[in-house]
Order: C-alpha cells, then sequence, then structure tokens
C-alpha cells in the first residue's frame, strides 16, 4: 500500500473483512452494518471497515459495499468510501503442454495416430524445468468505508 496503516490504527478502529467466492453477501453487508454503526455509541475512536477482494470476486465486493452504503443512507448516516486498486503476487498451477502429434489430421483415417505402429513409450519425458507453478501479479481491490471523513485516505486514494 502506498500508505502506513498503523498510523490509521492509532486514530481509528480498524476492521478488516475479506470478501471470497465462498462468502454471502447477507453475512458480510450484516457484519459490515454493525461494525460501521456501533461507532454511533462509542465516542472513542471512529471505526473504519477495511474491505478486500481478489479480482475474481471484486464484483461481490462491490455489491457488499453498495448494499451497506444504501442501508446507512436509509438510516440517516453519512458514508464515506476510499477505493484502492493494488496488486499482489501469486502462485499459479503451469497448464500442460498438449503432445504435437506428428500425424492424425484431418486427412488420416480415423483410428490413425501418426505413430506407424510404433507405441512411442520408448523415450522418457523430462521434468518441467521452469517448475510446476508460476507467479502471477494479479489485481487485487480494497475499499475503506467509514462514517466519518478520513484525511489520510482521500490524500492516498480521493
Amino acid at each position: 500500500m502506498a500508505f502506513d496503516e498503523d498510523s490509521l490504527a492509532r486514530r481509528y478502529n480498524l476492521t478488516n473483512f475479506r470478501v471470497r467466492s465462498s462468502t454471502q453477501i447477507a453475512s458480510r453487508t450484516a457484519a459490515v452494518i454493525s461494525n460501521l454503526t456501533q461507532q454511533t455509541t462509542d465516542s472513542e475512536k471512529s471505526v473504519i471497515v477495511i474491505l478486500a477482494a481478489d479480482a475474481k470476486v471484486a464484483s461481490k465486493l462491490i455489491s457488499v459495499v453498495e448494499i451497506v452504503k444504501r442501508d446507512l443512507v436509509s438510516k440517516g448516516l453519512k458514508c464515506f468510501q476510499y477505493n484502492a486498486l493494488s496488486s499482489q503476487i501469486v502462485e499459479v498451477p503451469r497448464e500442460s503442454k498438449k503432445k504435437k502429434g506428428g500425424g492424425g489430421g484431418e486427412d488420416s483415417p480415423p483410428g490413425d495416430d501418426g505413430a506407424d505402429g510404433e507405441e512411442g513409450d520408448e523415450f522418457q519425458t523430462m521434468a518441467d524445468p521452469m517448475g510446476a507453478t508460476k507467479k502471477r501479479n494479479t489485481p487485487f481491490m480494497t475499499i475503506y468505508l467509514s462514517c466519518v471523513a478520513v484525511k489520510e485516505l482521500r490524500a492516498v486514494y480521493g
């Protein structure tokens, strides 16, 4: 991240939630709303709810945030949203390479694999020198929700 969350933790109560593909929207929404509305009774520190998700489930994250904002507005509370888009390195399994046959094309008779009667087991396959996984830089979305304006987040994320 572009800023230090420890400085935020000193001034605000931070609550982290991770949205995954198995996360139920209703349960996550209820948890976020309960955390944001508890700050009206607590006068010590304001609450900032941090919601994070991978790119594959960003649509679910956005749905949760929009439902929370709609519910807070219906209760007469203001809601401030700060969006952060970053990336993280994830290890992804490599796809197995398909064998390129020496025949078996469209003009070959059915059942002919182009091996001309040979089994093809006389060659041993070599292990992949690159490894079983590859590293990919994948997008990661973080949304900060608060009922008060946060100057630090506004300066970084707008």
